[in-house]
């Protein structure tokens, strides 16, 4: 199948394409061409992830107006089993962007998978999961188990390279939201 494909296509890529004779602009140095082929993979991973989520949406609901961003507000509301804040929300997506975030939850809403909570004590307006957005996210769920079931490596080997990508991607991430912050105060 085309997990096959890709994952030979990785492996013999760069055995095939052999080191760059001229070096690119984003990159003159080996870790400087390492780190360019590890943000240009992880662009097309997320957008590849999210046409992916998307389509999972679109298959599971019939409409056609939800987004990836508004899945991944989907499963942030389900997150923990309780209810979220907003706030909760950018905290969990890493996004600082509310009226994008205030306007996925509306759709969400609209669309009969989340509701607003019932007041609890605390400040601010908290959501929570319909039953139908629960039962979408199990859907979900189940399909994701179905997805990992194509993939053609042993599940140990995966667990640790997805751990190990894992620590990196966040160690990177870390650093991207330190160094923007540091920018943006001078």
């Amino acid at each position: 199948g085309w997990i096959e494909f890709v994952g030979y296509f990785i492996k013999h890529f760069h055995e095939k394409a052999g080191p760059m004779k001229t070096p690119m602009h984003l990159g003159r140095s080996e870790l400087e061409l390492a780190l360019f082929e590890y943000q240009h993979c992880v662009l097309c991973f997320m957008e590849a992830f999210y046409r992916h989520m998307e389509s999972q949406l679109v298959r599971l609901t019939g409409d056609p107006q939800i987004s990836a961003q508004d899945c991944v507000i989907l499963h942030a509301i389900r997150l923990g089993e309780r209810s979220k804040t907003l706030a909760d929300i950018q905290h969990f997506t890493n996004r600082g962007d509310t009226p994008n975030i205030q306007y996925g939850v509306r759709k969400l809403i609209r669309a009969g998978l989340a509701k607003v909570a019932k007041k609890t004590s605390g400040r601010g307006t908290r959501y929570e999961l319909t039953a139908k957005g629960g039962a979408l996210t199990d859907e979900y769920i189940r399909s994701r188990q179905d997805f990992i079931a194509k993939i053609p490596m042993e599940h140990k080997a995966l667990v640790r390279d997805l751990k190990s990508a894992t620590r990196l991607t966040l160690m990177l991430t870390g650093l991207y939201d330190h160094v923007s912050r540091t920018e943006a105060a001078f």
